[in-house]
């Protein structure tokens, strides 16, 4: 933590006092996941250049987007009919990001204009769901706040209560002169590969700066070799799957017999 805060420190001296800029760097840059993976807490460093007070007393705000990595969904309606319910035509979620978490020291509405909600994307009702049922329909893209396709919204409400989309107050602390922290939360069932890291500065609703880092989510151990099995030999990994589902019945049919 102390290597990453003098880093920051030593940019934010040379840095020429004019427009304000803000820096930011990973304390880990690479999450590995295995078995055992029930999350882990990433911390975000960061310097701002060229405001006249310490950023606790600037009057600056800070927001922070992760995102990625772009994953297929598919989802469905309830239908009722009569007495039960069916499913209805599937709809597929395309390119939606995997996990998508957002810290800010205010409300993201109170710092950020509309128009620079929806053209960065800050917070999860602003994110462009393509919930399409056939190749002609085009992308949803929330432009107040509201989806308005009923799958695209339903599909943003799921990923919330899943933990995968959160919009969260706080987790921005700011430390001496112009430096700052940003804790994050990664969940359990963070989906594996490449994710932006994006930090924006404001300062009375006007956006000052911004800063992008990349973060790596990867399986390790057993769940790695899994993992590229199933993606890189995918028949291979079906045959073993099969002959393991057939072994462990025949394994049970003999426990059966014998007790």
């Amino acid at each position: 933590m102390m290597r990453w805060l003098a880093i920051l420190s030593v940019w934010f001296m040379l840095a020429p006092a004019q427009a304000a800029e803000i820096a930011i760097a990973l304390t880990n840059d690479h999450v590995e996941v295995d078995t055992g993976f029930s999350g882990a807490r990433l911390t975000l460093f960061g310097a701002i250049s060229g405001i006249e007070a310490p950023a606790a007393s600037a009057g600056v705000d800070i927001i922070s987007v992760i995102r990625g990595p772009t994953t297929q969904f598919q989802i469905r309606r309830l239908l009722k009919r009569g007495p039960i319910w069916i499913p209805g035509n599937t709809h597929a979620i395309k390119d939606a990001p995997g996990l998508y978490l957002t810290n800010a020291n205010r409300p993201i509405t109170d710092i950020a204009p509309l128009p620079d909600q929806a053209a960065y994307r800050l917070g999860a009702d602003f994110l462009i769901i393509d919930a399409t049922q056939d190749h002609n329909e085009t992308p949803i893209a929330a432009q107040s706040g509201v989806h308005n396709n009923v799958f695209a919204k339903a599909f943003v409400s799921e990923a919330k209560d899943a933990g995968l989309y959160r919009d969260r107050i706080g987790g921005v602390e700011f430390k001496k002169g112009a430096l700052f922290a940003i804790n994050v939360d990664i969940p359990a069932n963070t989906p594996v590969g490449e994710y932006s890291v994006a930090v924006y500065l404001y300062q009375d609703g006007v956006l000052l700066g911004r800063d992008e880092a990349q973060l790596m989510v990867n399986k390790v151990g057993i769940e790695r070799r899994i993992f590229d099995l199933a993606h890189n030999q995918p028949v291979t990994y079906g045959i073993l799957s099969v002959v393991i589902s057939l072994f462990a019945g025949w394994m049970a049919a003999l426990a059966f017999r014998k007790s």
